[in-house]
């Protein structure tokens, strides 16, 4: 366990953690403006489902939409919140962090293609994320999270 002096020593992030702190935030960001979107255009939506699926019913598009809309909601603002207290945890070297963030990566990434959700800020969420990702296992973060047992 490092003494108070031992931990005051230690230097901060390298300039790839702290830019990929940002770069999460801003996969959060546009996650959620993607999100934020689809559930004010919903009715939208559904509408041209219906014009290009004529065989489906316009109730249970629109009752599809309405779940969707809440389920993206819902799901990016969660992602959104675990990139922020992760990514902190991370720029502060916290290995258990990295890891995380990276399997949240994956699933976040899968979460912006569910469902044939594949928008502009979706593409653009997951690439951040991705960046991101390979932000935090470039050189210079490997030395950051160097194992020495207590992270």
């Amino acid at each position: 366990m490092p003494t108070a002096d031992e931990a005051d020593a230690r230097t901060d992030a390298p300039r790839v953690v702290r830019a990929a702190f940002w770069i999460w935030v801003l996969a959060g960001v546009l996650g959620v403006v993607g999100a934020v979107l689809f559930f004010a255009l919903r009715e939208e939506w559904a509408r041209r489902q219906v014009e290009l699926y004529p065989q489906l019913r316009s109730v249970d598009v629109e009752q599809t939409a309405t779940g969707l809309s809440w389920w993206l909601l819902v799901g990016s603002i969660m992602f959104f919140g675990f990139f922020l207290l992760l990514a902190h945890q991370a720029r502060r070297g916290v290995r258990k962090a990295r890891t995380l963030l990276l399997v949240l990566g994956v699933f976040a990434t899968l979460f912006e293609y569910a469902a044939g959700r594949v928008t502009v800020y979706g593409l653009a969420s997951a690439l951040s994320t991705i960046v991101a990702v390979g932000m935090l296992y470039s050189g210079s973060a490997r030395r950051f999270y160097r194992h020495d047992g207590e992270r």
